[in-house]
């Protein structure tokens, strides 16, 4: 569990020595606080069940309200729709009291969901892809200290298709960020409505700026823009966004350049209300190295960090070292690798070495996958994904210059099912003062169909 003193005359409790002359790890309290200097890695909570089945194995995401310690969990409803649950953390028990089921989408399909939490406004922010035909919806909403959700109306961001191969796709896990200095959401996706020279299997990685009118939650948009310039396109680029709260503006990956392949990372700025790509940079050196696995834009990863195109949350911002830490996905038998890159404001670097992880190393073909997530607690990250029949997390960090995993040859395992976790994501926020600092995971069981979570202290 976390310190409850964080600083003593300023100086972070970690790195006090001694206080009025005494071994630091001989002080139990300070002004009546506890004093502790190291936290050893342990469960808080076992992976467990949310509610029952979800009626589909979409998968499921999570984002926390710091302004009611909430965390926020959704996933596919059982008989159809999207849900949505909060819960408050019991720290006698170290479990999670949730309130009741909150409905989102009462009918159509609920795949892929992403959401984020907005403090500038304090709203959630939901999309998903619904409907037979792949429509993109979105909803912001507020929670309440009952646990309740009061959603404005859903607002649709990119009409579906029927035709074969015309799917809005890649709105998967992360899809959606928040800008906390302006209250802004940006949603990137595959668009199928921007496919080149009639070819329904060309898709180009779009994105859309959302503003909220926080009278009555609803929605308005601004004009779709192609984050991936030239080329045609790929069967289902994947993009992903994070909100850089140094720079106050959004970082993306993806792996599509038009029809190039590989590991790209770009800005995404606000251009008078509409987003604008900048700066979009390959991933050198690392050919084999793609997020979905293959590099032809299909969804063919034998190994992942977190899973391909099926898998979860690929990408996370260490608040500690100010960079972006993402994982990839391999298909020739390469041990997929964590990579980090910076923004500069101006640009984008990256440190093209890289980690090879000891998890995620026997995916199935379909990319079931795991997820990345930031302990701002303790300034490591950790990442989950299927190694053999089980589902390992590794814990590992990035001083700025090298990576380091900090239990490689003890791998935690999380459940012993491959299939737990499916599509799993970790929230975008600062969890620090949820569950005593520790990281929480949430996914869908893709046997059973549950949502699932689990909360671990990776240790300090």
């Amino acid at each position: 569990m976390s310190n409850n003193v964080k600083t003593i005359m300023g100086i972070a409790a970690a790195s006090v020595k001694t206080v009025n002359g005494i071994a630091a790890a001989s002080v139990k309290t300070v002004m009546n606080e506890t004093l502790q200097l190291s936290v050893d890695e342990a469960v808080i909570t076992a992976y467990k069940e949310i509610t029952e089945a979800a009626g589909t194995s979409t998968g499921a995401s999570m984002t926390y309200d710091e302004d009611n310690d909430f965390v926020y969990v959704q996933y596919p409803r059982n008989g159809g729709g999207g849900a949505a649950i909060v819960g408050s953390f019991n720290s006698t028990d170290n479990d999670i009291d949730f309130g009741t089921q909150q409905t989102i989408e009462s009918a159509n399909a609920f795949s892929g969901p992403s959401c984020d939490y907005d403090k500038y406004n304090n709203r959630v922010w939901t999309a998903w892809i619904g409907g037979g035909d792949n429509t993109i919806y979105a909803r912001c909403g507020t929670i309440a200290s009952d646990k309740s959700i009061s959603w404005g109306a859903r607002f649709t961001i990119q009409n579906g298709y029927s035709t074969y191969s015309r799917y809005n796709q890649g709105l998967l896990y992360q899809g959606l960020a928040v800008d906390q200095s302006t209250g802004k959401c940006l949603v990137v996706w595959n668009n199928a409505n921007d496919h080149i020279g009639g070819n329904a299997s060309n898709h180009h990685p779009n994105a859309v700026i959302l503003t909220v009118d926080t009278s009555d939650n609803s929605i308005t948009a601004s004009s779709h823009v192609r984050m991936a310039t030239g080329g045609s396109g790929q069967n289902f680029p994947m993009i992903k966004c994070h909100y850089d709260p140094d720079n106050q503006e959004w970082v993306a990956i993806t792996d599509a350049n038009g029809s190039s392949t590989g590991i790209y990372a770009l800005r995404i700025t606000d251009s008078s209300g509409n987003p604008a790509a900048a700066n979009q940079t390959q991933l050198t050196g690392n050919s084999s190295h793609h997020l979905q696995g293959d590099g032809s834009g299909d969804h063919n990863a034998t190994k992942a960090v977190t899973g391909g195109r099926y898998g979860g949350q690929q990408m996370v911002y260490d608040t500690n070292v100010d960079r972006f830490i993402i994982g990839s996905s391999t298909a020739d038998g390469t041990t997929p690798k964590v990579f980090a890159f910076e923004n500069t404001g101006s640009g984008i670097t990256w440190d093209t070495g890289g980690l090879a992880v000891s998890h995620g190393t026997t995916i199935s073909s379909s990319g079931r996958g795991g997820a990345i997530a930031f302990s701002h607690a303790r300034n490591k990250f950790a990442s989950h994904g299927s190694t053999g029949s089980v589902i390992n997390m590794e814990i590992m960090s990035y001083d700025g210059t090298n990576f380091t995993s900090h239990n490689s040859g003890s791998l935690y395992t999380v459940v012993s099912d491959d299939d737990g976790l499916f599509r799993s994501t970790g929230s975008m926020q600062d969890m620090s003062a949820f569950a005593g600092g520790g990281i929480m995971f949430v996914g869908t069981d893709y046997d059973n169909q549950a949502p699932n979570y689990f909360i671990y202290e990776v240790g300090d």
